[in-house]
């Protein structure tokens, strides 16, 4: 029974074999060619290069992993155009090796991938404004330690350390505007990174007789600014004189009417004082007049 069942699996499995080979080189084998297309001979090598057909543009798939990998050009490192990912960040090169600013970095968390991170992407901005850098320097690494007691009761006299480590980089800016450099360092604190800090640092020069320059301005500001002054006073003071002849014409017109009136009144009484001793005398002389008569 065992060598029975033995044969018969053997021959099931030789079977199983022979129909997979068959279909795999079915599927190997390629398709006939198509049969070439009917021509008639030519003459002349010319008629044969006048009758050909134009060649086409050839489309091509993109390559497949399989491929081999893909061979770019050599950066061009003056030029400002933003370093393409895939590549190694080339920072330009200066041209006067005028200091212009420096941004530093610091991180003191366990991992430094967003140090380096911040880094690169402050190194490519500062490619794409066009600024030239010095990459990203690494300074010296601070560590900080502190000893505490572990527990005021039952580990009283057991201690605990803490240790912070922070990572620093440097990154200096060269042959920039002042304008440039300060929209790099507000671009940078506008995209800034949770636990990387940043302190900026930028000198600004100015031409021999600035300083002149500005005090001359100044001097001309407080000048017209005095000048404004003195007129607006000047201004005052007629608009005062002014007031002041206007009530002085007002108090003389016044004046005038209270001494008319005083006047008229005062002729009023001596009129009436002339007619009272014009009467006196009229009546005196009446009486006199009746008195000889009655003698």
């Amino acid at each position: 029974m065992l060598a029975r069942a033995r044969t018969a699996l053997a021959q099931s499995y030789r079977g199983l074999r022979a129909v997979s080979t068959q279909a795999d080189a079915a599927a190997a084998a390629p398709p006939p060619p198509p049969p070439p297309p009917a021509s008639t001979p030519s003459t002349s090598s010319a008629s044969l290069a006048s009758s050909s057909p134009a060649p086409q543009p050839s489309t091509s798939s993109p390559p497949s992993p399989s491929s081999p990998a893909v061979v770019y050009t050599e950066w061009d490192p003056n030029s400002t155009d933003p370093t393409p990912v895939w590549e190694h960040h080339v920072p330009l090169k200066p041209t006067h090796g005028v200091h212009v600013g420096t941004l530093h970095l610091r991180s003191y968390t366990q991992s430094r991938d967003d140090l380096t991170f911040f880094a690169n992407f402050a190194l490519r901005a500062a490619r794409a404004l066009g600024l030239p850098t010095s990459g990203a320097t690494y300074l010296p690494t601070r560590v900080w330690l502190r000893t505490v007691v572990r527990s005021p009761f039952a580990h009283k006299k057991s201690q605990q350390n803490f240790w912070r480590r922070t990572h620093k980089r440097a990154i200096k800016v060269y042959d920039g505007d002042e304008r440039i450099v300060q929209a790099w360092f507000a671009y940078l604190a506008s995209q800034a990174m949770p636990g990387v800090g940043m302190k900026a640092q930028y000198w600004t020069y100015r031409p021999v007789g600035w300083g002149k320059n500005l005090v001359s301005e100044t001097e001309m500001r407080e000048y017209k600014l005095g000048r404004d002054v003195a007129k607006a006073k000047v201004t005052a003071a007629q608009g005062a004189g002014m007031v002041k002849a206007l009530a002085d014409k007002l108090a003389q017109e016044l004046q005038g009417d209270v001494e008319r009136a005083e006047a008229e009144g005062q002729l009023d009484s001596a009129q009436r004082k002339k007619k009272v001793l014009e009467e006196v005398p009229s009546e005196a002389k009446g009486k006199a007049d009746g008195d000889k008569s009655a003698a």
